[in-house]
């Protein structure tokens, strides 16, 4: 049934075709109930293709087919491209004859991606006899050996899909071309249509507008031309397509297709294109966007009554932007691209060919003990709300029933798309990075807590120092001993200051700003902002400071992406592109785990489905603390999953309690509250906790094993807990993407902060020795099924990790609890959302030390010692104030001195 928008669409002459058909949307019936709804055409892209063979379990019964019969690489692909082209051009036929041959068809890549005339014309002419469908068509890019060879396709009456046309010259070469080949045929049914990628414009003019204004351009006009481009380009395009003869009637057999409909600008609507493009066209939308294509009541006009897109075109002249330098450029780079795509594809069959041949392990496999029938049953309960589904399309009851919620959640699932539209941006990021390494800079230090900070540590921790780029150093803590260790780090002749924050206000943040800054401008005078660059939201208040102290750069993020489930948006990839991950690899996986997770994919077969399940049916029965293992190689990916997990199912008095850098025990050690993540990094060979673990699951024990082969599969992570933890909040009750309970916290610290600017000191609770009798008592309540918490205000190191592991171990061992170790102030961002809103279970020892050293904050009157023991306190009083056990404990001047003494004292 149609909706609205898609009856108004259809009487403006506007079709929309679907991009990236893969064999799952046709097998689950998803395709033919796209049919029905509206959709009048199909794409296939190589690289979805690619992502849904290695990220899915979509064509898996066709490689173990092929393989079988000992295809080769070239030859399973080429069967892909050909039965999916087949069946969705068979699925398409009854739009075909309908429309009398004007709509109705399936676009498909060329196998092995050719490059000249002849290898194209080879190759497009075996895939459309191979095909025997009248409704195929082939895409050729609209190069110079792309354009000669649409004048030979048409030449045989192929229909030519011309890819990457952003002019108005190149369109007439192409269509000049066609018409040279259309005519040497009798009664040609040949068809070609012209496709601009319309956001990979954008990105890149903008680029070079936000340059033009950096170098002191006229700011008001250029950046009213801000995400004009591609909208312009499209409907003089379409002007000129219309005023072709072959465009008239109504069986036109030149048409106009626009592609990358997704904004990829944060400043921009999410439906700028789809509100923009209407008219006698075709439009590319994915899955996801066509699932909220249906939900629009408003629509614009048709674009032939939109405004003239002349002045728009001519304005980015006057400004410098070259339209044809730009088009030629984004051909060459988006061709490269297109290739890139194809070879991994090769790459990735060739990789399952092999692994089906051998049998290689699972990415993910769950071992269920004693208790499967809570994960069954959580599985069955995901599948009866349609959760895939619902999720992809943005759809908000999934998580509640309060309408007051439901704008709020809407707002926050951004990062479902973010893989996909942060491809855009990567040839920019990796350009920045090596700008920035030729400008001198060698470290990079970044100021960030949580969400905003969390993601960098793992890549930092994951892939180390690359030669030819920077070195990434974190600072979350406002302890001053760890801000006096990150200033004499940060040599101010070679280190990149990142200024990182979602609301650009957060008070560590701005303060380690504050700080550095200042040590700039000590140095550098005016020219101190040329050492920072900043990630944040839109319009925050750090976007304005940024410019009037300015900064080198200022990265603004989409504002649809809470904080925890940022890593794959400039969060996570301005970092990983300046410390020289491979962008492309890691955000291939993620998109890949993207596919893998998509509504299409069969509930059993659905990673990111599987783990939530696992996560929240098992905690619903009462194992609701979530053990992390984690390969050295990946060790910091605990920290990212213990903030993701705990802020957005640590709600309403339930939650999972995510328990990282445990030592490992005996399967005897755990109570039957435990479940367990095991996230191994490595190939065949094994390794001593593939041992123990293997002991956990003998035992009984619930056990999910993830593998990760190489650092770039943190992508597919990031993305497989970020949607498992989403499922595992529906199933809980909870609202995953809020965190109601964090903000407690920061107003006690203000309100002791306060307290302090007004008297000039801060009022402790009452402390207690590690020997206390006071904490023996707290720790002798413990309970079967608690969990203590262990909160350190003080700077985090090495060897203080290393006493930590013994007392944790040593408390395990004596009251059978999982433990869990927080560095404040970094904790209250992520688990601090649990201690206060989850369940009552947690006991808390709040550990602080005396403030001997200092550092005060520039344009404050409290220095980072105060914050720190503001927060310690603020944090102490929100507990007692919930009545969670708590004990505080003072270590004294000196820390590991202390910790020692918590060590004896434990016995």
């Amino acid at each position: 049934m149609k909706s609205n928008a898609q009856r108004a669409h259809a009487a403006h002459g506007l079709s929309i075709w679907l991009d990236g058909l893969r064999r799952g949307t046709l097998a689950s019936g998803e395709f033919a109930r796209l049919i029905r709804e509206g959709v009048r055409g199909a794409v296939i892209d190589a690289r979805v293709t690619e992502q849904a063979i290695s990220g899915a379990t979509d064509y898996d019964d066709g490689l173990r087919r092929l393989v079988g019969e000992g295809a080769s690489v070239q030859q399973i692909q080429h069967t892909f491209f050909l039965e999916d082209a087949r069946e969705a051009a068979d699925a398409l036929r009854p739009v075909f004859e309908q429309s009398k041959e004007s709509d109705g068809y399936v676009s498909c890549p060329l196998p092995g991606a050719p490059r000249d005339t002849e290898s194209m014309l080879s190759a497009a002419t075996e895939l459309f006899k191979a095909a025997r469908r009248e409704n195929l068509l082939v895409q050729i890019p609209a190069t110079p050996g792309g354009v000669r060879a649409c004048e030979l396709l048409a030449a045989e009456g192929i229909s030519v899909h011309m890819t990457l046309v952003f002019d108005v010259e190149r369109a007439e070469h192409v269509a000049f071309a066609f018409r040279q080949g259309f005519a040497k045929l009798k009664h040609n049914r040949a068809r070609l249509w012209l496709g601009p990628t319309i956001n990979r414009l954008d990105a890149e003019i903008d680029r070079q507008l936000k340059e033009l204004i950096q170098r002191g351009g006229d700011e008001a006009s250029l950046e009213g031309l801000l995400g004009k481009a591609g909208v312009a380009t499209a409907r003089q395009l379409l002007d000129q397509i219309q005023s072709w003869p072959e465009a008239q009637g109504d069986a036109p057999w030149i048409r106009l297709l626009v592609h990358g409909t997704a904004t990829t600008d944060p400043h921009q609507p999410s439906d700028l294109y789809s509100n923009a493009l209407l008219g006698p066209l075709v439009r590319s939308q994915s899955f996801a966007d066509f699932s909220a294509f249906q939900d629009l009541n408003e629509l614009s006009a048709p674009i032939s009554e939109q405004r003239d897109p002349g002045p728009v075109l001519t304005a980015l002249s006057r400004a410098g932007v070259q339209l044809e330098n730009v088009g030629s450029e984004l051909r060459s780079s988006l061709s490269h691209e297109q290739a890139r795509a194809d070879e991994q594809l090769h790459r990735v069959i060739m990789a399952r060919r092999e692994a089906l041949l051998e049998q290689a392990p699972e990415r993910q496999r769950l071992s269920l003990g004693d208790a499967p029938r809570p994960v069954v049953e959580a599985l069955k309960s995901l599948g009866r709300q349609q959760a895939p589904s619902r999720l992809w399309s943005v759809d908000p009851t999934l998580f509640t029933s309060d309408p007051a919620q439901e704008a709020s959640i809407r707002s926050r699932l951004g990062w479902l798309q973010s893989p996909a539209r942060m491809r855009a941006h990567l040839d920019d990021l990796s350009s920045f990075s090596r700008e920035m390494y030729r400008a001198g800079f060698r470290r990079a230090l970044l100021l960030g807590m949580g969400g905003s900070s969390l993601c960098p540590e793992v890549l930092a921790s994951t892939y180390g120092s690359t030669p030819g780029f920077l070195e990434l150093r974190i600072l979350d803590s406002t302890d001053p001993d760890a801000v006096n260790h990150a200033a004499e780090w940060a040599d101010l002749e070679q280190t990149l200051f990142i200024v990182a924050s979602k609301s650009g206000a957060t008070i560590e943040v701005r303060s380690f700003e504050a700080y550095f800054f200042e040590r700039c401008k000590e140095r550098f005078g005016d020219e101190a902002g040329t050492r920072f660059i900043a990630i944040t939201d839109p319009g925050t208040s750090l976007v304005e400071l940024a410019r009037q102290r300015g900064y080198i750069r200022v990265f603004e993020n989409d504002p649809n992406i809470g904080g925890r489930y940022s890593a794959v948006s400039f969060f996570g990839l301005v970092p990983a592109a300046l410390i020289g991950a491979d962008l492309e690899a890691l955000v291939g996986d993620a998109e890949r785990m993207a596919v893998g997770c998509a509504p299409v994919v069969p509930s059993d077969d659905n990673p990111g489905l599987r783990l939530g399940a696992f996560i929240a049916g098992l905690a619903k029965n009462g194992r609701d603390k979530l053990t992390l293992i984690c390969s050295p190689e990946v060790q910091g990916l605990g920290s990212w999953v213990e903030q993701l997990v705990a802020e957005s199912t640590g709600k309403q008095g339930r939650g999972v309690v995510p328990v990282d850098l445990e030592p490992l025990g005996a399967p005897d050690t755990y109570g039957d509250d435990r479940a367990f993540i095991y996230v191994r990094f490595g190939g065949r060979a094994q390794s001593p906790l593939d041992l123990e673990v293997e002991q956990l699951v003998t035992a009984g024990h619930p056990v999910a094993r993830i593998g990760m082969l190489a650092q770039h599969d943190l992508g597919g992570e990031f993305f497989r807990w970020e949607i498992a933890t989403a499922f595992a909040g529906a199933l809980l009750g909870v609202n995953p993407f809020d965190e109601p309970n964090v903000t407690e916290a920061k107003q006690e610290t203000a309100k002791l902060i306060g307290q302090f600017e007004a008297n000039h000191e801060l009022t402790p609770t009452a402390a207690h020795s590690p020997d206390s009798e006071a904490l023996a008592l707290t720790l002798d309540g413990l309970q079967p099924g608690d969990y203590l918490v262990l909160s350190a205000y003080f700077e985090r190191t090495p060897e203080r990790d290393a006493l930590f592991a013994k007392i944790r171990e040593r408390l395990r061992a004596q009251y059978r609890v999982a433990t869990t170790l927080g560095y404040g102030p970094r904790f209250l961002h992520s688990t601090g959302q649990l201690h206060k809103g989850g369940p009552d279970s947690g006991v808390f020892i709040v550990l602080t030390r005396d403030r001997s050293v200092d550092l005060s904050i520039p344009g404050k009157t409290y220095s980072f010692g105060v914050l720190r023991d503001a927060q310690a306190f603020g944090d102490l009083a929100v507990l007692e104030r919930k009545q969670r056990r708590a004990c505080h404990v003072t270590l004294g001047s000196n820390v590991d001195v202390g910790l020692e003494q918590l060590l004896s004292a434990l016995g």
